[in-house]
Order: structure tokens, then C-alpha cells, then sequence
């Protein structure tokens, strides 16, 4: 993570080397000078909140470098992560659009670079410049498409040990993991993973022992290997249960 000392903030978005097809603000040259006039860009802090969940909408939050976690919380406190926002999304994009309140609370899980834009000046920019208005649609598709993802994750999983590998495969496609042994690194505690698919920080070190006791992962500090992709996926369904309990059952049964 980068440090306040070490981030190097864009601030004019016609020099900007961060765009990409994914970011919002990939338009051309007349389109992002009309939006550069209308952003006002900031620094955030680690752990600074953005937005809450029931507040009206004020504005949209263009992330530029960093990540933000979107949950959503119970009446008790108990929190459900919906998804982790990357460099070039558009934050509170549905609440902005259809003056409802946010439906989620934002966290800065690194710092970050964001252009905020007032709700008012986003609606005539989005009115008045048709490339702009395409690409909020795409972003608003990928959100619909990300919570379906999720739903079906939730809702369809048999156990939490389902949820978990899924979660993990899942990351295996954001890193364009192939069919074998897939490197990726650990960014999320515990807590936060269990917040992730809907259960207790206790249970998901659980299940992770139990995965490296099938030799389906490793994981050394915050390096996390998938040791093949397809012997992962084909444990969808099984009982993860560490082969020691395995053998035992078996000698039992001789």
C-alpha cells in the first residue's frame, strides 16, 4: 500500500496514465475535458468512509487509484461486504442517478485517489454527452452483474465450505488464473472474508485449515496458492473435512 508521501495523485485527466477500458473517465479528448471540469479530486485515507448506507446522495466518487469496500449492515451490526470497489468505478452511481439514498456504506481499504463530482453537474454531463452516459450504463451493468454473482454464491451455496471456494475460484478469475496452480495475494483478513459470504471470522480459519489439509491450497503469510484449479472446483459440493479425519474413517471402516 502506498503511503501519503509516496502516491502520486493525477490530477489533470488528459495526462493521466491510470485510464483504462474499465475506467469511467476513458473518453475522448473532448468528453474528458468537459468531465475534468466538473471533478474535484482528493486524497482519502485508509479507513475513511465515503458514504453510508440510508445517507442521501450528494454526488458520484470516481476512484482513480486504490480499493473501497461497499457493505451493507444488519439492524444488530452484523455486516455483509457486497464488493470491493477497483481503480476506475464509479461509486454511488444508482443512488445518484434515481435520488435514492446509498444502499451501502463505502470504506477506504487503501488510500486513494478520487474525483468527486456533484450529483447535479453528473446528471447534465451524463444528459448532455451520450459517450459518458454509455459508459455509466456499463459500469451499472457490471454492479448488476457482480450482486447476481453474489446471490446466486449466497443463496444457491449447499454449505458455507461451498461459499469459500467459490469465493476463492472467483478470485482465480480476476487474476486470469489458468486450469492449474494459481498464485494470489491475500489482501483481506479473516474478519473480512467472513464478512464476505456470511459467516464468523472463526469458521473461515477453519475452513482455510481444512483446505490446506486437503492440499487444495497453501498459504504462507498473505501469499495464498490455489494448488490446482480444477480439483478446487470439482470440491464444490464435497464435505471439506481435513484427510486425517479421512484416513481415520477409513481404518475404521476395515
Amino acid at each position: 500500500m502506498k503511503s501519503l508521501s509516496t502516491l502520486e495523485v493525477r490530477h489533470k485527466c488528459q495526462n493521466c496514465d491510470l485510464r483504462a477500458d474499465r475506467f469511467f473517465c476513458n473518453f475522448s479528448d473532448p468528453v474528458l475535458q468537459s468531465f475534468y471540469s466538473l471533478k474535484i479530486t482528493n486524497v482519502y485515507p485508509k479507513g475513511a468512509t465515503l458514504f453510508s448506507e440510508g445517507e442521501p446522495s450528494s454526488g458520484v466518487y470516481m476512484l482513480c487509484q486504490g480499493r473501497v469496500k461497499l457493505s451493507t449492515y444488519s439492524k444488530d451490526g452484523k455486516a455483509l461486504i457486497l464488493r470491493i470497489a477497483e481503480a476506475g468505478e464509479l461509486l454511488g452511481l444508482s443512488a445518484a442517478i434515481s435520488d435514492s439514498p446509498h444502499e451501502a456504506t463505502s470504506e477506504v481499504l487503501d488510500q486513494c485517489q478520487i474525483n468527486f463530482v456533484r450529483r447535479l453537474d453528473l446528471l447534465r454531463f451524463l444528459q448532455e454527452k451520450a459517450e459518458a452516459g454509455l459508459s455509466a450504463l456499463h459500469q451499472l451493468s457490471r454492479n448488476y452483474h457482480t450482486a447476481y454473482t453474489q446471490v446466486c454464491s449466497l443463496g444457491l451455496s449447499a454449505t458455507v465450505g461451498d461459499k469459500l471456494i467459490k469465493l476463492l475460484l472467483g478470485w482465480c478469475e480476476s487474476s486470469n488464473g489458468g486450469n492449474g496452480k494459481i498464485d494470489l495475494k491475500l489482501t483481506f483478513s479473516h474478519e473480512e472474508i467472513a464478512e464476505m459470504i456470511g459467516t464468523s471470522r472463526e469458521t473461515v480459519t477453519r475452513l482455510l485449515k481444512e483446505l490446506r489439509e486437503r492440499d487444495l491450497i497453501t498459504m504462507e503469510g498473505s501469499n495464498l496458492c490455489i494448488c490446482d484449479h480444477k480439483r478446487l472446483e470439482e470440491a464444490v459440493g464435497t464435505r471439506v473435512r481435513p484427510r486425517s479425519q479421512a484416513v481415520t474413517s477409513v481404518t475404521r471402516s476395515q
